[in-house]
């Protein structure tokens, strides 16, 4: 499950997991922050100390290539961890994508995006949470970081709208190239249902079962 900033992602995580268990499956996830939990990624240690917040300002701070190489350790860690493991479901909260479309547009490499992306783990599918800049800043609530606004250190709104746009521009391309399943993130509830029945198939369940032919309707 990846987007861009603000399309909701975390929030449809959680509710994905409801339904999930909801239907007797087991779920797991898997996410690049998790290197901030020491049971989940020992090798990640050496940040203890470290806060999200700080991490996130000191990345916007990164020169290319290093940037891209950081981000793509962070990501490569968890897609490890989606792989090995062992639930119904597994899903990885943000991936290579919006990474990868921001690094080009800050003048990385071409080359080295394409070969990063190309060692990344496979997934069986790829569901892209879209989402207007403006609704996205909106969510946001004015807790936006420099990295989502273009590295501009003032985190100004309107950086934040351009950046957003570009990079929404970038990912929209790749997801008609790559045949990727898009969810229009407008309203959480109308992603969630649109999130349900693209997943439903693929699991083996039904997103809304209908009563038996020969069960009583009402009271």
């Amino acid at each position: 499950m990846d987007g861009p900033d603000g399309a909701g992602k975390s929030t449809q995580v959680k509710r994905l997991r409801s339904w999930a268990e909801s239907q007797g499956l087991s779920f797991a996830v898997a996410g690049k922050w998790q290197v901030f939990e020491e049971a989940e990624v020992p090798q990640a240690r050496f940040l203890r100390g470290t806060t999200l917040d700080e991490l996130r300002v000191c990345i916007a701070e990164m020169p290319n290539p290093a940037r891209m190489l950081f981000l793509a350790w962070l990501n490569s860690f968890a897609a490890e961890r989606a792989r090995a493991a062992e639930a119904d479901l597994v899903v990885l909260d943000g991936y290579w994508i919006k990474h990868a479309a921001t690094e080009l547009l800050a003048g990385c490499p071409q080359e080295l995006v394409d070969g990063i992306v190309g060692a990344m783990a496979p997934v069986d599918t790829v569901v892209f949470f879209d989402v207007t800049p403006e609704e996205a800043l909106r969510r946001k609530k004015g807790d936006i970081t420099p990295y989502e606004c273009g590295r501009d250190p003032e985190c100004r709104p309107e950086s934040f709208l351009a950046h957003q746009a570009a990079v929404r521009e970038v990912m929209l391309e790749w997801a008609g190239r790559h045949g990727w399943d898009v969810v229009r993130a407008n309203t959480a509830e109308a992603a969630a249902q649109q999130l349900r029945k693209l997943l439903a198939p693929k699991l083996g369940v039904v997103v809304n079962p209908r009563p038996a032919a020969d069960a009583p309707v009402g009271p």
